[in-house]
């Protein structure tokens, strides 16, 4: 059976572990800085530095045609990227991280908004089970950080109001591979030369910091070019939408190991918020699934 599985699934997968462990990493930026404004920038131009090294193999032009589009693009990249840090510097990393993938309702709602698109009652359903995963993901109690779901809310909005704008785009006929460069590239390009300004004294970056920046960026750039292979070999999304809401269970199993490594930022979950929090992480892909699917 495993032989049938696509080879894109396995990709999306591994993509995933890679993209668990960036977005779960965050939570040590915190050691170097408390100004998430700061962190969020950063960890965009650590991205952005690597990113570079695809720019011989895309089509500027591509980026002038539709530069508004992608500067819009970037700007909801840096709020979101903003709040997900707030959303952690409030709560657990794994109750934050598998919350990500609330964005994809997000994404629904605003579909049908801009796009009138509408989705069966499977979608609703799907709705009921995030809900109640928050049960699970919030060690089955009633009461948590309202901060932290605030922020992690805020965060799906402003996620999905960049993957509307990444729809259009794509419409339009930019390359996928184009525009995941240029959503890196722009922002390290316009802000870095202003970070002494926009950050005055706090502007500079340690070698602590710069070795957590650069463990951040390649964990995230090797998981975005596995991903890129995966869209490719596809040609869909569905399936890689799924395979990629793995994460948020997968983010609960990088926050044991990097606590048991002794990351200053990292809970150490006991057994019970351990099997609390992957049933809950679980539940939430299981949801998506319903969602994506229509089951």
């Amino acid at each position: 059976m495993i032989s049938i599985i696509p080879s894109y699934v396995w990709l999306t997968l591994l993509a995933s572990v890679f993209h668990a462990f960036s977005f779960t990493y965050t939570k040590q930026f915190l050691a170097h800085s408390l100004n998430r404004q700061k962190l969020a920038f950063y960890s965009q131009y650590a991205v952005g530095f690597l990113a570079v090294l695809l720019l011989p193999f895309v089509d500027l032009a591509q980026l002038w045609e539709q530069f508004w589009l992608v500067l819009s693009m970037c700007v909801l990249v840096l709020l979101g990227q903003t709040s997900y840090l707030n959303a952690m510097r409030h709560g657990d990393a794994s109750f934050v991280v598998p919350m990500l993938g609330c964005k994809i309702f997000a994404v629904a709602g605003l579909s049908v908004l801009f796009f009138e698109q509408t989705y069966p009652p499977s979608v609703y359903l799907a709705g009921l089970g995030a809900f109640v995963s928050l049960f699970f993901l919030n060690d089955g109690k009633l009461h948590g950080s309202p901060l932290a779901l605030f922020f992690v809310l805020l965060t799906c909005f402003f996620f999905a109001l960049a993957d509307i704008i990444v729809v259009q785009v794509l419409k339009n006929g930019m390359g996928g591979l184009e525009l995941a460069v240029f959503v890196f590239v722009v922002p390290a390009v316009l802000l870095m030369p202003l970070s002494p300004v926009l950050f005055k004294n706090d502007w500079k970056v340690s070698k602590p910091f710069g070795k957590t920046l650069l463990i951040y960026a390649v964990a995230h750039f090797i998981g975005l070019i596995i991903l890129m292979y995966a869209f490719k070999l596809s040609q869909e999304a569905t399936m890689i939408n799924i395979v990629q809401a793995s994460r948020g269970f997968i983010a609960v199993g990088v926050v044991y190991v990097l606590a048991r490594l002794g990351l200053s930022q990292m809970e150490k979950l006991t057994r019970k918020q351990l099997i609390s929090r992957l049933v809950g992480g679980l539940l939430m892909f299981g949801s998506l699934v319903v969602a994506v699917a229509g089951i």
